[in-house]
């Protein structure tokens, strides 16, 4: 395991050392000869790696010998990037010559920190010459593509994930819980089964089936160490206005208010994975929800633990594992999606049965084990797969004290047949918390800052296609992917179990009480810690940390003394806490490239963060107290993500003229900019033209010189805008101009008060488009756009019908998400053709109130999953869509599983 860290940080340091950065390094230090030196050792340390990683076991020996490996190859990646950037940080050729005192100080200790690694290189290189590990092996076809165009392929290839994993034998399940529920009497329903027995699939399928039958309908992921009162404000933020109520309350006091608001209404409560099984500790009752006689409330509790389920009192549901002939049908499902039992497939099948004698035919470990064997067709990477799951160790003493102990074992076999360059990245979600929704573009930016990814223009893409891959494997899942980009994802427990278990084989620490000392990353995220302990740890912090994350905890400051050891971190989380100031040693940190200072009390930007030279993004959303931007902005030369939305009002308003000069900023995250007209010092429209490497801009034209702008083309200047956002505030009707379909890269456009761009059509790489309060007269043919994937028409009081096109044969072939919303007038639907929206997942009507009948066809659409009218239609629409009602019979009666609610 410590082999594909030290391969992946070998790879990318003898990158940084053929490509610029070594030149740059040179330029100010003159090391070239060490750097050549390294080169040369670290292809041959990567041979032995390469031959370690193939073994199915691992003696000490070797094991000892991969993580000193590890060790010298991170040291000499941060001598490296301290030497890359150091130009960052010397304003003039004097300071920069060595004869100036501090560079020859600094010169002094790179030399001799580079004659240590070369030293301890020297040494490791003999052990593994004594172990036997520098051998020649063919080239692994696992490894990550060499081109970027190969890369590409990887990423576009995968781009349009499937919605949802295989179900198998799922709907017997499905309709016993219904049964259970339906029983009067019942109250609580406890789901027990093996962790990675597909509980939570199960409870999801089922929550959607049954969720709009509800006054409330709330879902609350449990985790090992909960906070009741944290758990009763998201349970509060479900019901009315009760949040505010119950935020500032004592526990007691909230389960009364809760309990009140919830008495004699029909509602859903699933607690999914609940641990804890004293009876004292009965959460049901500690949350406050009603569950005596005259209640109405069903809940649903999901646990490992038969003990809980008996302890609340309801119905136990033990969850059954799949039959042998279900486990081969799901281990197919993923391992050769192709096969329809016309074949043997003799070995395959021998490896699937091994997968259930080991694991009990867990859902989790098929899918798992079987992904990672998908389009392999030598049966000897099966066989090999079969010899490592009968030769995986056995630890009985480990299982009797953590059942899950044996299938995180038989995960990790999944994890060891990744592609050294996917290792780090898997390992890395550690960094969250179980049952997270993890922000996917924020995950690809940590594996950025961290090196995980090879350097180069196309570094975001390359990013994106490595999370694809890891959610292929079944090793992430997809929580939110509407359009073709993955916005959230998340982690199944064991999985995340297993990234822990990996994360501190490499020097990660989760918390507090362990020691601090020779550590990489600290990851103390939601663990409700106090400013105290972090000061009590102080001395003991190393200075070759990379990774702080203190987010979601209660801290109001950190102390000087605490960061003025840590001199290489690249990123530091603060998001989700009461900070208001940062110790001016953050601004030492000359690595820093992530600082997330989200959801804080910041009014204004530290000047520390003026000295983060190599700071590639930065977050400040949420700050509600922020007004402006500094003018020094513009010195944050390797700016490239800017998160700025959700401040204080005025923040759009102030943007410093400065901020035009961030050559190399691609993402430019805000509310609608307002921008300056006369103020010099402010940023003006036809700055935003220098943005020429912005993917992401937000802006709204408030003036006639701002629209004579837009009209002679500022915007079509941005080629490398992906996501356009802008709007008007004129009172008269506005034509959005044409050179904007320049921008041949656009895959979002979101357009508000102007007339509807007859245009839009030629966008062919679109695949988001909204349209708000734009006047609709005349319709493009959006239904023959070959890409869109998301639609939402916001309407006005003029707008009067949607176009009978829109429900054409084969129109919007690739339509996931159409909403209508807002047209007060709007009395007819187009009926749909056959083949017409054919994938349509998702489709909303909303605030549409003289609509008199569902279009014909809905009931054809059999990928439907959620069909809402909120505030929508006459009473015979509603009527005819409610339960039981004869469209809702109609559409149930072809496609059981999707949701209708009003």
């Amino acid at each position: 395991m410590a082999g594909a860290i030290s391969h992946g940080v070998i790879a990318k340091l003898t990158q940084m050392i053929t490509q610029e950065a070594a030149e740059e390094a040179a330029m100010v230090c003159n090391f070239t000869r060490d750097f050549e030196w390294l080169k040369k050792r670290l292809r041959t340390l990567s041979g032995g790696l390469k031959y370690a990683d193939s073994l199915s076991t691992q003696d000490e020996p070797i094991k000892t010998w991969l993580h000193d490996v590890r060790d010298v190859a991170w040291d000499a990646e941060d001598i490296m990037e301290e030497c890359a950037v150091r130009p960052l940080y010397t304003s003039s050729v004097t300071q920069s010559c060595v004869c100036n005192p501090g560079e020859l100080l600094f010169r002094y200790k790179m030399g001799k920190r580079i004659q240590q690694v070369k030293e301890r290189i020297r040494s490791i290189t003999k052990d593994g010459e004594v172990l036997k590990l520098f051998r020649d092996l063919a080239p692994s076809n696992s490894e990550q593509p060499s081109s970027s165009a190969a890369r590409m392929a990887v990423w576009k290839e995968n781009s349009l994930l499937p919605s949802d994993s295989h179900p198998v034998a799922i709907e017997p399940k499905i309709q016993h819980l219904l049964s259970l529920i339906n029983e009067p009497n019942v109250r609580v329903i406890a789901v027990v089964g093996m962790g990675g027995g597909g509980k939570t699939f199960l409870l999801q399928n089922f929550f959607e089936r049954v969720k709009q039958r509800y006054e409330h309908s709330i879902w609350l992921p449990i985790s090992q160490s909960y906070s009741v009162h944290k758990l009763q404000c998201d349970l509060a933020s479900h019901v009315g206005d009760l949040e505010g109520r119950v935020k500032d309350v004592s526990d007691e006091r909230a389960a009364e208010l809760i309990h009140a608001s919830l008495q004699g209404k029909r509602s859903l409560i699933v607690l999914d994975d609940v641990w804890r099984a004293a009876r004292e500790d009965n959460i049901i009752r500690r949350l406050g929800l009603p569950i005596g006689v005259d209640s109405q409330c069903k809940i649903i509790v999901t646990t490992r633990n038969r003990v809980v389920g008996q302890n609340l009192d309801g119905r136990i549901y033990e969850m059954e594992l799949l039959s042998k002939e279900e486990s081969w049908q799901l281990f197919c499902a993923y391992a050769f999606p192709n096969y329809e039992g016309n074949s043997p497939l003799h070995q395959l099948k021998v490896v699937a049965h091994e997968v259930e004698k080991q694991c009990g035919r867990l859902p989790l470990a098929l899918k798992t084990i079987g992904a990672s064997l998908c389009g392999c067709t030598d049966s000897s990477e099966w066989n090999s797969k079969l010899s490592q799951l009968k030769e995986s160790e056995l630890h009985p003493e480990k299982e009797a004290d953590n059942p899950d102990y044996r299938i995180i074992d038989i995960l990790r076999l999944s994890y060891d047949s990744l592609p050294a360059a996917l290792k780090p990245c898997f390992s890395y979600l550690s960094f969250f918390s179980e049952d997270e929704a993890i922000n996917s573009e924020y995950l690809i930016n940590l594996w950025i800052a961290e090196g995980f990814i090879p350097q180069g223009e196309d570094q975001l893409d390359v990013a994106w296609g490595y999370l694809h891959q890891l959610v292929k494997l079944c090793l992430v899942e997809v929580q939110d992917n509407t359009i073709d980009l993955i916005k959230y994802c998340k982690i199944h427990d064991l999985l995340l179990d297993l990234a822990v278990d990996i994360s501190k084989e490499n020097r990660c620490i989760f918390g507090v009480q362990d020691a601090f000392s020779s550590v990489k990353r600290i990851l103390l995220g939601r663990k409700e810690i106090d400013d105290m302990v972090i000061v009590q740890n102080k001395t003991s912090c190393p200075r070759c940390l990379r990774t702080l994350s203190l987010y979601k905890n209660p801290l109001e400051k950190i102390e000087a003394d605490f960061m003025s050891p840590m001199r290489l971190l690249r990123v530091l989380d603060l998001s989700h806490t009461q900070i208001s100031t940062l110790p001016h040693y953050v601004g030492k940190q000359k690595l820093l490239r992530v600082l997330n200072l989200s959801y804080t009390r910041f009014k204004e930007v530290p000047i520390c963060v003026r000295s983060l030279r190599s700071l590639f993004l930065l977050d400040l959303s949420f700050c509600e107290q922020l007004q402006r931007l500094p003018t020094w902005i513009s010195e944050l030369e390797c700016l490239q993500h800017l998160n700025i939305h959700d401040c204080h009002d005025g923040l759009p308003s102030h943007m410093p003229k400065g901020i035009a000069e961030l050559a190399s900023l691609r993402v430019l995250r805000s509310d609608h900019l307002r921008l300056s007209i006369e103020d010099d010092e402010l940023l003006k429209l036809e700055d935003v033209a220098k943005f020429t490497r912005l993917q992401e801009l937000s802006l709204i034209v408030k003036h006639d010189k701002e629209l004579k702008s837009v009209e002679d083309g500022i915007l079509g200047q941005l080629l490398k805008l992906r996501h356009l956002s802008i709007a008007s505030n004129f009172s008269r009707e506005l034509h959005l101009p044409q050179n904007i379909s320049a921008l041949n890269d656009l895959q979002t456009l979101s357009v508000q008060n102007f007339a509807f761009p007859s245009w839009v059509c030629t966008l062919t790489n679109l695949r988001q488009l909204i349209l708000l309060s734009c006047v609709c007269s005349d319709y493009p043919a959006l239904e023959a756009m070959p890409n869109l994937i998301e639609l939402r028409l916001y309407g006005n009081e003029s707008c009067r019908e949607v176009p009978k096109a829109f429900g054409r044969s084969s129109g919007f072939s690739k339509l996931r998400l159409l909403e209508i919303l807002d047209f007060p007038l709007l009395e007819e639907l187009p009926d749909l053709e056959d083949g017409a929206m054919a994938v349509l997942k998702i489709f909303g009507l909303i605030g549409c109130p003289r609509v008199k009948k569902v279009p014909e066809g809905l009931d054809r659409l059999r990928g439907l999953k959620e069909l809402s009218y909120g505030f929508s239609g006459t009473d015979q629409f509603r009527d005819g869509l409610s339960e039981g009602g004869e469209v809702w019979n109609k559409i149930k009666a072809q496609n059981p599983h999707v949701s209708i609610r009003g």
